[in-house]
């Protein structure tokens, strides 16, 4: 017998219909086809010949175990019960920023997109190598047919946003010009954990990252509360060099940017000047202009307003300077409210003993209890307006909470310079969700972890043809009275979005 011929025990173990081929150590079986091919001689005279084709490995053939089919696993059965409530309550309440996909990219692209962008959603950051088994057992591939999210169609998805991004960059100038025209920008400092990452790069918060860090842009529509762009730089590029990049790649016009205090440098004002634009930037303390104001300041209590927003209310009293050039208003505010917990938690401090707090310097802090020193070039506004308008910056630090706890992106694990700008794309959008979801939640009085909670309970299993929902207990049917969501007995036939 030959090194590969295979004996007579082996071959009566085969099914019928099929091949054994010995290969090293182990025998596998294959499927077969058999046609007839005519033949002619050197005469002419045709005959038929039989010429065997090998098909597809369905198995191998052991001594101990007989034949072995590959598809004898229960991994490679048909998934019978998904996730499905969180999913579909997603997919139900996030169709605004689908459609806004589908008005830019092609169809099978969008729901790619918004397929991951939810997965990011639901169940927070997931690695390209993790998401097919997310992806899978879940309600997407019912709706979405033709999505696929193993690595190799994610890692494609991420390059192409990466390096064909004009469909991006319209996408994002779409959202800038149907925004609100109240634009807040900001970086947000992410740990990168890749070793060969083209981005990362030892920045200013190194030391408290343990690692090197890459920055990441975001433009954020404060009126909406809602993303519009994100962009990642190199972690040493400084505030400013974003800043520029962002202006050469877009057109702002007629906008109000709201920025903290590294965003106020001569060089970014002038950028946020142009065009019709304007802007609010807090003043630096250890500057001239911030000195110069301090020495004669003086609050007439007759200038006052009230600032009562959501469960914070204060008595804010102001005094406004114009620059000597005047090409700025430059605005103090004392905050009544804020200068009050101050001024408690500086004699708490000084009854316990704690260091440098004393009595003279309780005198000498007076006037920086509860105070904001606001500079902007828009002489239009009030005063109440420059601030109110300011306050409402917070709202992006929201947004940054969401990205760094509930989304956990607070560190990245991705080298290619191209994936990474792909990637931030699509964590806009699901930012974008977090934000159609969280007007849902505002509505019903309810948080949005409070409703995913909830909605993560429910599940479906396949039963004949038909999907059936299940676990729609008390707590569930109440949360999806509250949010409007519609609990079904089994799906459609035809779930399929459009």
């Amino acid at each position: 017998m030959g090194n590969y011929s295979v004996p007579e025990s082996i071959r009566k173990l085969k099914p019928k219909g099929t091949m054994v081929k010995r290969i090293k150590n182990g025998y596998y079986v294959y499927n077969y086809t058999s046609k007839q091919l005519p033949v002619f001689d050197a005469d002419g005279n045709k005959r038929w010949k039989t010429k065997t084709e090998m098909g597809d490995c369905i198995g191998l053939i052991t001594e101990a175990d007989g034949f072995v089919p590959n598809d004898g696993f229960v991994s490679k059965d048909e998934i019978t019960a998904r996730n499905y409530g969180d999913y579909a309550f997603a997919i139900n309440s996030s169709q605004d920023t689908l459609n806004r996909l589908y008005a830019v990219f092609h169809q099978d692209d969008a729901r790619q997109i918004y397929s991951t962008a939810i997965i990011f959603f639901v169940d927070g950051f997931t690695y390209m190598t993790s998401m097919k088994g997310v992806f899978d057992p879940s309600y997407l591939p019912i709706i979405f047919e033709k999505v696929h999210l193993g690595y190799d169609a994610l890692h494609a998805l991420y390059k192409n946003l990466g390096t064909r991004g004009k469909r991006v960059h319209n996408f994002e100038s779409m959202m800038i010009n149907e925004s609100s025209k109240r634009i807040a920008i900001d970086g947000h400092v992410i740990a990168c954990t890749s070793e060969c990452n083209d981005l990362s790069e030892f920045g200013y918060k190194t030391s408290k990252l343990g690692t090197e860090q890459i920055n990441w842009l975001t433009a954020y529509d404060v009126v909406d509360s809602q993303p519009l762009l994100s962009h990642i730089y190199s972690g040493a590029d400084p505030d400013k060099i974003s800043v520029k990049a962002l202006f050469e790649r877009y057109n702002f016009s007629n906008t109000e940017f709201l920025v903290d205090r590294g965003f106020n440098t001569d060089p970014d004002k002038e950028l946020m000047s142009s065009n019709g634009n304007t802007y609010i930037v807090p003043m630096i303390s250890n500057r001239k202009d911030y000195a110069a104001i301090i020495e004669i300041l003086k609050f007439d209590k007759r200038k006052y307003f009230v600032f009562n927003k959501d469960s914070y209310a204060s008595m804010i009293y102001y005094a406004e300077y114009v620059a000597g050039d005047d090409s700025c208003r430059r605005i103090a505010f004392q905050d009544t409210t804020r200068a009050g917990a101050e001024r408690q938690d500086y004699i708490k401090a000084m009854a316990a003993g704690k260091s440098g707090y004393t009595e003279e310097g309780l005198v000498e802090n007076e006037l920086y209890f509860g105070l904001f020193l606001l500079e902007t070039n828009d002489f239009d506004l009030s005063a109440e307006e420059v601030f109110c308008h300011y306050k409402d910056r917070w709202s992006i630090e929201t947004y940054y909470n969401y990205v760094r706890n509930d989304a956990d992106f607070n560190a990245l694990y991705q080298q290619d310079y191209f994936c990474m700008q792909g990637l931030s794309f699509i964590v806009t959008i699901a930012g974008m969700i977090y934000h159609d979801i969280k007007k849902i939640a505002d509505e019903s009085k309810l948080s949005v972890k409070e409703i995913m909670r909830e909605m993560k309970k429910l599940k479906i299993t396949l039963n004949g043809n038909k999907w059936v929902v299940e676990n729609k207990i008390k707590s569930v049917r109440d949360v999806a009275a509250k949010v409007g969501f519609d609990i079904p007995k089994y799906l459609p036939e035809n779930p399929v979005s459009t």
